[in-house]
């Protein structure tokens, strides 16, 4: 299942719902089909009290509910699967429809995290380049939460920053409160797949790690732009062999596979959980390279649309541009 946070083109953030993609390019209201599922299939009078209970407006509060709400999620993608084949243009309890385009909708970062953590140096390939070695451990680091921003949104680049880079990254998202996770566990604790873009503005970082960080480098407004939506874990069975491209303008920047990690998805959460991960919490998984490292020409410039491509996720599409003068 492909899980979404969106809204009509012509609503407001604030009426934001929780989606899942059915039929050909069709936007599900789950909160909608599932209270009317329980009030039409169930015969449960309070199906439209529990819809809001296990069908909030934000994947991570759905994920806070746990296995109910996975098992209503079960039954509610199911019905909706039948009644579009049958009544594409159903309406729910309130009059509403329940069916929209794909086209019509407004896509948010599916995820909002309690932490976002990036992991650098995780592909054999990146790390074949002079100063750029893997360590011993992971490298990872948090990103700030003010750096996410959603699927078709802008990417804000900063006055004075000359080398903005792009990097397509397969994320994982938590389904559960967990710590010191074996390996062997390790994707008991995952709800699914996104993609992350994480962009850095190189000269910065060259700046900052004199100083032994990369803060503003990493973490500038809009530089994690996130989507467009989760991949429940079921739907992609082995994400350690998933095609990761990006393309600028439509020109290849990376092609790579998350088959090259150093670092692969069960050892990073076993080492990541080493403090608590929480329900919603995203761990990009690392890049493969490209980009304005490979060619100083590739640094972004304003109007460049970058498209990051995972198999069996979906293509995030943003475009950059420059921050308003101040």
């Amino acid at each position: 299942m492909k899980l979404m946070r969106y809204s009509r083109k012509h609503e407001p953030a604030a009426l934001s719902r929780l989606g899942v993609l059915v039929g050909a390019d069709l936007v599900a209201d789950l909160r909608e089909g599932y209270a009317l599922y329980l009030i039409e299939e169930v015969g449960n009078p309070k199906g439209r009290e529990l819809a809001r209970l296990y069908m909030p407006s934000y994947i991570a509060e759905f994920l806070h509910a746990g296995e109910p709400a996975w098992l209503a999620l079960g039954d509610a993608y199911a019905y909706l699967d039948r009644m579009v084949r049958s009544s594409p243009d159903a309406v729910g309890i309130g009059g509403e429809r329940i069916f929209i385009p794909l086209a019509e909708c407004r896509l948010y970062a599916p995820v909002r995290p309690g932490k976002l953590i990036a992991v650098g140096r995780n592909y054999r390939e990146y790390t074949r380049r002079p100063g750029r070695e893997a360590g011993k451990v992971p490298a990872a680091f948090v990103k700030t939460l003010s750096s996410i921003t959603g699927p078709g949104r802008d990417i804000v680049k900063p006055p004075g920053v000359r080398e903005l880079d792009c990097e397509t990254e397969l994320a994982v998202v938590i389904s559960k409160r967990c710590k010191h996770v074996r390996e062997e566990d390790a994707y008991d604790v995952v709800a699914g797949y996104t993609i992350v873009n994480d962009i850095t503005a190189r000269d910065v970082a060259k700046l900052e790690r004199e100083g032994g960080n990369t803060f503003l480098a990493k973490s500038h407004d809009t530089f994690s732009p996130m989507g467009p939506w989760m991949v429940t874990r079921d739907a992609i069975p082995e994400p350690m062999h998933l095609r990761i491209q990006t393309r600028v303008n439509g020109h290849a920047r990376q092609d790579s596979n998350s088959s090259d990690m150093i670092w692969s998805i069960p050892r990073l959460i076993a080492y990541l959980s080493q403090v608590t991960l929480m329900p919603g919490d995203v761990i990009a998984t690392g890049s493969p390279g490209g980009g304005g490292l490979v060619n100083p020409e590739w640094y972004l410039a304003s109007g460049d649309v970058i498209e990051s491509e995972i198999e069996g996720i979906g293509i995030l599409t943003n475009a950059v541009v420059d921050a308003p003068a101040t």
